[in-house]
């Protein structure tokens, strides 16, 4: 009788071992999870900060030909030319497509367009057009009127 206790004793504590093993064993999949999701992020946070410095650079670059092709009499200084290198450098550096093709539609014949328009014109989904539109809205390039969902450019930048 006692021996009978005593081995469901210890099978109950085996038991109670084996519930804490898998628990453990769990646990252990789950914060090794946690610090691969880390690892990830902290690798894009990486990438994105490198962009981040080579476009400064680039920008520094572009500042500086920019100011010695101010301070230089005898060469004009072709405005478009600077706006595409700007263009270019938002695009690709800083995924700004969406804000510059929303612009660039903009400055052409109609100024007013529906976010639903933009999105066609440009293939870019609807979410990322409204997200753009509230973004140069709060930077004061547009108006956005939510009832009609139309657009409006404020002022031109360039013709």
């Amino acid at each position: 009788m006692t021996n009978e206790i005593i081995q469901t004793s210890f099978k109950n504590i085996e038991d109670y071992i084996a519930k804490l093993e898998e628990k453990l064993a769990k646990k252990e999949q789950h914060i090794q999870e946690m610090e691969n999701k880390a690892n990830m992020i902290a690798e894009e946070k990486d990438s994105a900060a490198e962009k981040l410095r080579q476009m400064e650079e680039e920008m520094q670059q572009l500042s500086s030909v920019y100011e010695e092709l101010k301070s230089s009499k005898d060469v004009e200084i072709n405005l478009q030319e600077v706006m595409k290198l700007y263009v270019i450098l938002t695009e690709q550096v800083l995924d700004g497509n969406a804000h510059i093709r929303i612009l660039t539609l903009l400055h052409g014949k109609k100024e007013k367009m529906t976010k639903e328009e933009l999105s066609k014109a440009t293939g870019i989904q609807p979410a990322a057009i409204l997200r753009a539109i509230f973004e140069l809205r709060n930077n004061g390039l547009v108006t956005y009127e939510e009832d009609t969902e139309k657009v409006k450019l404020i002022r031109r930048l360039f013709n």
